[in-house]
């Protein structure tokens, strides 16, 4: 293995910190069955539900989070980025109360990559990779009926990119290290339609829009699920999620797309 790919795959894992950050699926999705009237469902006092999910995503952009290796197209496969995945943990959780609902999501994944470097000088290339990302947002009931409820408000999401390379001792007994943080705060205002589509099915789609130059540059959101109210406790959704962001700091820059399908499970208590 040369150099050269050695370093491209491991500066290709810095692409994908960013994976899985972004709005949650919320984790009340879906109300309680149609049938029970929505002033009902609204003065029985507050409702908890956490949801847990998973993002198959691909990505799509250009970046450079790790200075001075330079900024570079990407286009990286799920399978891709799945195979220096080393784990992750993410879930949402929201408490209605009347017609608002207030929703905290966390998310965190760590990704590394080796590699064997030929030559004498240097003896291995390794590249880690962690994320953080938290949001807190509030979004108010505008209408509701038997068939659609329509929330809108707005949020913060928390940003955190944390990125080392280490190049192991070779013949010259010479070791290089190199770390990079970031850290952003994005203002978003979000609006969420959910469409019970009779029995135990619904639709939801969730669209956010933000940055403004407070933090990133621009960042929206598109996310579509369907919903199966599998019981009074349990619903589960699958759908397709698109989550961009822009930000730049000087030579650090962070513009991408991640696309891809999502399922998830929400239990409400």
């Amino acid at each position: 293995m040369t150099m050269r790919p050695a370093v491209t795959a491991c500066r290709n894992v810095l692409f994908a910190v960013g994976l899985f950050a972004g709005l949650p699926v919320h984790a009340a999705d879906l109300p309680p069955a149609a049938s029970a009237p929505p002033s009902l469902v609204q003065s029985i006092g507050p409702s908890f539900s956490f949801t847990g999910y998973g993002w198959a995503s691909a990505l799509r952009g250009r970046a450079s989070t790790l200075p001075p290796l330079p900024a570079a197209d990407v286009g990286l496969s799920f399978g891709d980025i799945l195979e220096d995945f080393n784990g992750g943990l993410m879930g949402a959780a929201e408490m209605r109360l009347g017609n608002w609902g207030f929703i905290a999501d966390a998310m965190f994944t760590q990704v590394t990559s080796g590699a064997t470097l030929p030559g004498p000088y240097f003896s291995s290339v390794n590249l880690r990779s962690r994320t953080l990302t938290l949001q807190a947002s509030i979004l108010y009931r505008l209408h509701s009926d038997v068939t659609f409820d329509v929330d809108l408000g707005a949020g913060l999401r928390f940003w955190n990119l944390d990125n080392r390379l280490k190049i192991g001792r070779g013949a010259l007994n010479l070791a290089i290290e190199h770390s990079e943080a970031e850290s952003w705060l994005d203002p978003v205002v979000a609006a969420r339609l959910i469409a019970r589509v009779g029995g135990p099915w619904s639709v939801t789609l969730i669209g956010d829009v933000g940055g403004f130059d407070a933090g990133s540059r621009l960042t929206w959101q598109a996310l579509g699920t369907a919903n199966y109210h599998w019981s009074e406790s349990w619903t589960l959704h699958a759908g397709y999620r698109a989550l961009h962001v822009d930000y730049r700091n000087g030579p650090f820059l962070y513009d991408t797309t991640m696309h891809g399908p999502i399922l998830a499970a929400t239990y409400r208590f």
